[in-house]
């Protein structure tokens, strides 16, 4: 089995990249940033490539030939996506729409998994999980660049047949997660006052927010799956279940670090828009794929937290 992770220097990808490794596959990937390649399991063959360069992405898959591709290469950050509206539609839209075009050319019929997002969900009610018959409402350039990478997938699943599955991961932690997201900036500002290097007093933006929190691990378990066992054309939540509001999960890695800190609101930190609640039902992916979380949210908060105390002695 030959598998293609495109952003397989990113946070999901290492991951992913380790857990096929693991299953004895060869594992193939771009990467656009090579500073964040050098924990990348041995074995992996890697190559330079920007999404956006239609003829670059071309010759790559002819010369891969991959039986799977994971999309994971993307412009990720809703909030970065309000500075950067331009950027995150070309690396989002341009690239994928690149990367279908040159993967059709090159014949054969590998399955792929595009990697979307539950932002496309937008603010949806709290009384119940969202499941995946809930329709769109972006409220971010992030959000509207997932939306319109997965109605140009199902496009391309019905005028090409090509064998394409979508997974809408929700929130995700662990190491290796760039600190412009709210939990990896908590973790890493944590272990600073911690070591002594700053004023106990943590930077924060909106903590009301509720979010269906999973160990990567076990999203990149839920990668894999899909490619081997999703229907093609259907979307699938990634996701444990249950939300807490990241004020939670803040005060739990507060405990764990054993400081009593203060908490103080950072307007920066504030989003334009911010969905109120992102909880997510996650029964059809638990029954067409078997897959089940091996990890719990606390273990996914402590291995963020031990990163951050480690880096920053």
């Amino acid at each position: 089995m030959r598998s293609f992770i495109t952003g397989i220097e990113g946070f999901a990808g290492h991951y992913l990249a380790r857990l096929l490794r693991s299953q004895g596959q060869a594992v193939a990937g771009s990467y656009y940033d090579r500073s964040q390649t050098g924990d990348l399991p041995d074995g992996c063959d890697l190559h330079r490539l920007d999404l956006r360069d239609y003829a670059a992405t071309a010759e790559v898959m002819a010369a891969a030939r991959p039986d799977q591709i994971y999309h994971l290469a993307a412009q990720s950050s809703a909030a970065r996506s309000f500075q950067q509206p331009k950027d995150t539609f070309d690396v989002n839209i341009t690239g994928w729409i690149n990367l279908l075009e040159a993967v059709r050319r090159a014949g054969g019929r590998p399955r792929i998994v595009l990697v979307s997002s539950c932002e496309v969900y937008g603010p949806v009610s709290a009384a119940a999980p969202i499941t995946e018959a809930q329709g769109y409402d972006p409220i971010s350039p992030y959000a509207a660049s997932k939306v319109a990478q997965e109605v140009v997938a199902l496009q391309y699943v019905r005028s090409y047949g090509m064998d394409l599955v979508i997974a809408r991961p929700f929130p995700h932690v662990g190491p290796g997660q760039s600190t412009e997201f709210a939990l990896p900036s908590f973790a890493q500002q944590i272990a600073a006052i911690a070591n002594g290097g700053r004023e106990a007093k943590l930077l924060v933006g909106n903590l009301q927010a509720k979010r269906d929190l999973s160990d990567v691990r076990d999203v990149a378990a839920a990668y894999q799956l899909l490619a081997e066992r999703g229907r093609a054309g259907e979307a699938y939540n990634i996701c444990s279940g249950t939300a807490i509001t990241i004020e939670q999960a803040l005060r739990r890695m507060m405990a764990m670090s054993g400081r009593e800190i203060a908490i103080e609101v950072d307007p920066a930190r504030l989003r334009k828009a911010d969905v109120p609640v992102l909880w997510g039902d996650n029964a059809k992916l638990k029954a067409e794929t078997g897959w089940a979380p091996e990890h719990t949210v606390d273990q996914g908060l402590r291995r963020l937290l031990d990163h951050w105390m480690s880096a920053v002695q």
